[in-house]
């Protein structure tokens, strides 16, 4: 194994029988087609992958960039993983799916709790799939966790509890645990020490999972997301951040050719970043600067607490607790929530809407352009801009579901990371650089029904799930926020765009709420979601 190398969250289908009964009414058999397998690396960015092809260090992706074509793919705005999968997966943004974060509002309070596949409001590719009796693998997708019942295989990713069932069929769960197989290695569950020993243990028994898998499964289409390259990157401090995650890309890029040559050369490949990443050498505080500009008032009567220890899924609902209990909600018109990388979320404290909110409907609007005059005219002591783009969640996600998203997101100037503490500096300059999630991802697409282009093309994160559907020859819904990237595509397909409820599969597959437990295994679940969510 290379030095510095992290252990990747691989993953692909399993055996077992599909519950789902494959679809026999007398709309038609599913359309036939190649089959299709979307990759992702999760964190993963052209900025480091680029410079590692032009080195040869990347040949079978450098293989799918020649062969195919790219694109650089615009994350969520904030680009938080969980939003960003659930958006890939459904071609939905967060207000179509009512997922914006890794946690969502606890209604008519200030508290969160810890989100979960029921979270997601929108439909997935494998839901699409097993309507129609299409063979799917699912396996690492952020966020599907409880697993549903599907025509095929799921493993559900990260936030998956260790000691729960996370798969589908139920008793996959314990084939992988026999073998040893850890469905999430990063911190959220469990705060551990992740030893190299450890993490090239897990690589390798991935990656003959992968093989063996793939090559034993029917399926249509499989999704295989490899998240330890976030988790790489979140721990690789410094000025020399992309030579300290370089070794895996590599390894990355082996199991690739692994996998491409394992489908075939008749099977359309996707290879994707929900986000990229790179090092941050400011930080610039909102919770700070919220007070200093008069949007929010401290709380002289509340205790500090210490801040709290435990797993990610614990701790960061405390620490959110503790920062919101700083404040005087009789004083405070707005409140800091999700940041990532230069980009971060803003929260009215709404009559009606907030517990203790003081800001009425009819004042809203014009608190809202104070705010975002602040914000453009803010300006650091050299007179740079620091606030480079304010927009409205409801006019860049209009959707069903807003309960979960601030009113207004904001990005910063690039290398600044936005945060929202109770210690430090307004604006403030780190000892050594802070690794954090960047909005521009990778997408690359190559195969038989893929048009070559040297040129990188644009695109979203919505778009994957339609394009995908266009591939497999499935109709589009008009729900969707994506489009068919039909630039990509070797021949402009006849893609059928239909409302879902007029999807003629549509009552052939369980929808959300089904999955492969009882009531009381459901409940249990509740409970235990709860607990490591910490629901406040």
């Amino acid at each position: 194994m290379l030095a510095g190398l992290c252990a990747l969250f691989a993953c692909a289908c399993g055996p077992g029988e599909p519950a789902p009964a494959a679809p026999s009414d007398a709309s038609g058999s599913p359309a036939p087609g190649r089959r299709l397998l979307i990759v992702g690396w999760d964190g993963a960015t052209f900025g480091i992958a680029d410079p590692l092809m032009d080195l040869g260090a990347l040949p079978n992706l450098a293989r799918l960039v020649q062969s195919g074509a790219s694109a650089r793919l615009a994350s969520t705005l904030v680009p938080i993983s969980s939003a960003a999968w659930v958006g890939a997966m459904t071609g939905r943004n967060p207000a179509g799916t009512g997922v914006y974060g890794f946690f969502e509002p606890v209604e008519a309070t200030y508290d969160v709790r810890l989100t979960s596949s029921l979270s997601n409001r929108a439909t997935p590719l494998w839901r699409i799939l097993t309507r129609r009796g299409l063979g799917t693998i699912v396996f690492g997708v952020p966020l599907t966790y409880p697993p549903e019942a599907v025509f095929g295989t799921m493993v559900a990713g990260m936030l998956s509890p260790f000691d729960a069932t996370y798969a589908y069929p139920p008793e996959y769960t314990d084939t992988l645990r026999a073998r040893g197989f850890e469905p999430d290695l990063s911190t959220w569950r469990e705060e551990r020490p992740l030893t190299m020993e450890h993490l090239e243990a897990q690589l390798e028994l991935k990656r003959e999972l992968v093989l063996e898998l793939l090559a034993g499964a029917d399926w249509r289409c499989a999704i295989v997301v490899f998240k330890n390259l976030d988790t790489l990157s979140h721990r690789s401090y410094g000025d020399d951040f992309a030579q300290q995650v370089a070794p895996l890309y590599v390894e990355l890029d082996r199991v690739l050719g692994d996998m491409v040559a394992a489908v075939g050369t008749e099977t359309n490949v996707l290879v994707m970043s929900d986000h990229g990443f790179r090092p941050y050498r400011f930080g610039f505080n909102l919770h700070l600067w919220l007070l200093e500009q008069g949007f929010a008032a401290r709380n002289a009567t509340a205790e500090d607490d210490d801040t709290p220890a435990g797993p990610l899924a614990v701790r960061r609902p405390l620490e959110r607790r503790r920062r919101l209990a700083s404040l005087d909600w009789s004083r405070t018109e707005v409140y800091a929530v999700e940041c990532e990388g230069n980009s971060a979320g803003l929260r009215l404290n709404l009559v009606g809407r907030e517990p203790r909110g003081i800001v009425s409907a009819g004042r809203a609007e014009s608190v809202l352009e104070r705010l975002e005059t602040r914000l453009l005219d803010w300006r650091t002591q050299d007179g740079e801009a620091l606030v480079t783009r304010v927009v409205r969640s409801t006019a860049l996600y209009p959707g069903p579901h807003r309960d979960a998203l601030p009113d207004l997101l904001l990005e910063l100037a690039p290398g600044v990371q936005a945060t929202a503490g109770l210690d430090g500096l307004v604006l403030g300059q780190y000892a050594r650089a802070v690794p954090d999630h960047d909005r521009e991802g990778l997408f690359v697409a190559a195969g038989p029904d893929i048009r070559p282009s040297e040129t990188r093309a644009e695109a979203a994160i919505f778009d994957v799930a339609p394009t995908a559907l266009a591939l497999l020859g499935l109709p589009v819904y008009a729900e969707m926020d994506g489009r068919v990237l039909l630039q990509l595509l070797r021949d402009t397909p006849t893609t059928l765009t239909i409302p879902e409820a007029e999807d003629p599969f549509r009552s052939n597959a369980p929808g959300p709420a089904a999955t492969p437990f009882d009531a009381s295994e459901l409940r249990e679940i509740e409970r235990r979601l709860e607990a490591l969510g910490y629901t406040e």
